[in-house]
C-alpha cells in the first residue's frame, strides 16, 4: 500500500479468519508478527499480505510548500471538518491504472 504526502511505521501483522466476522470486523486468530527488519521506520509504502490484518500507524504533516495547500472540500460538505486530504492505494499496476485510491 502506498501513501502520499504521510509517512506510516507498521506496528504489526495478524491473521484473522475470513469466515467468522463480528460486527463487520474480522475475527484475529494467532499472535501478532512484527515488521521484518527492512520494514523498520518511517515509509510511504507498506507491504499488506492477503488473510492479515495489517497495523501501521501515520505522521501526518504536510512537507514545507512554497504556496499554500487548501483544505479539502470532500471532508468540509461530508465531514464539517477542515484539513488536509491524504491519497493511499494499492500498487497492483491493475488497481493503479483504474484510478482504485482513496482519499
Amino acid at each position: 500500500m502506498h501513501f502520499h504526502l504521510v509517512n506510516a511505521q507498521l506496528l504489526e501483522r495478524r491473521a484473522f479468519d475470513v469466515a467468522n466476522y463480528v460486527n463487520g470486523q474480522p475475527t484475529l486468530v494467532g499472535r501478532p508478527t512484527g515488521p521484518d527488519a527492512n520494514e523498520d521506520g518511517w515509509k510511504e509504502t507498506t507491504r499488506m499480505n492477503p488473510g492479515q490484518v495489517t497495523t501501521v500507524v501515520m505522521r501526518f504533516a504536510l512537507p514545507k510548500t512554497p504556496f499554500d495547500v487548501p483544505n479539502s472540500p470532500r471532508l468540509a460538505n461530508a465531514y464539517g471538518v477542515q484539513g488536509a486530504e491524504y491519497v493511499w492505494h494499492c500498487h497492483i499496476l491493475e488497481h493503479e491504472e483504474h484510478d482504485m485510491m482513496r482519499p
